[in-house]
């Protein structure tokens, strides 16, 4: 009695036919030229794409969740930001009320006290003009990131999060050209 369940599995199997798997010498070299077409196309585009030296505080993202184009056509028409001398910096989170001053050599784009909403993760969205180096300095912790107009010029949105628990630099970078929706 025990073996009968084994011998019908042992059917089973044997009954079973499996499908070939190898292919042909000429399906082996279209492959082979068609791993070699992609691994030549893979590199080319690497080629294309420009490497940035960021510090530890900044990071390129463009993998998140983003609203669509025509709102975000939208969002740039009232930012009055639709040229590309101009990018739009975004204070999120971890702003408690300090003075954060947003400004170039020859320009004060921002200078108020600014406070984080906790239900949009926005404080303050701010169009600047990317053809200068910037700076983002914060009274509380006397610390100030600075945006290189290179960076600016290549990302319509910076995004900047504080962290007051660092001191020595208390905001957190991050560029990108994907407008992120208020939650």
């Amino acid at each position: 009695m025990k073996k009968l369940p084994f011998l019908a599995l042992l059917a089973l199997f044997t009954m079973c036919k499996s499908t070939k798997h190898i292919s042909s010498k000429d399906d082996n070299t279209s492959n082979i030229e068609a791993l070699k077409e992609n691994d030549k196309n893979h590199l080319e585009e690497e080629d294309e794409l420009e490497v940035f030296d960021l510090p530890d505080y900044a990071q390129i993202r463009d993998d998140f969740r983003s609203v669509s184009e025509s709102t975000k056509d939208t969002y740039l028409k009232g930012m009055r930001a639709q040229s590309e001398n101009y990018s739009v910096v975004i204070l999120t989170q971890g702003y408690k009320g300090e003075n954060i001053s947003v400004k170039n050599e020859n320009e004060t784009f921002y200078n108020a006290m600014t406070m984080s909403d906790l239900s949009t993760g926005i404080a303050k969205s701010i169009r600047i003009d990317n053809s200068l180096d910037f700076t983002v300095w914060d009274n509380y912790t006397k610390g100030e990131v600075i945006i290189e107009n290179e960076l600016a010029k290549k990302f319509k949105f910076i995004y900047i999060m504080k962290n007051n628990s660092n001191k020595n630099t208390p905001f957190k970078v991050t560029y990108s050209n994907t407008l992120r929706p208020v939650r």
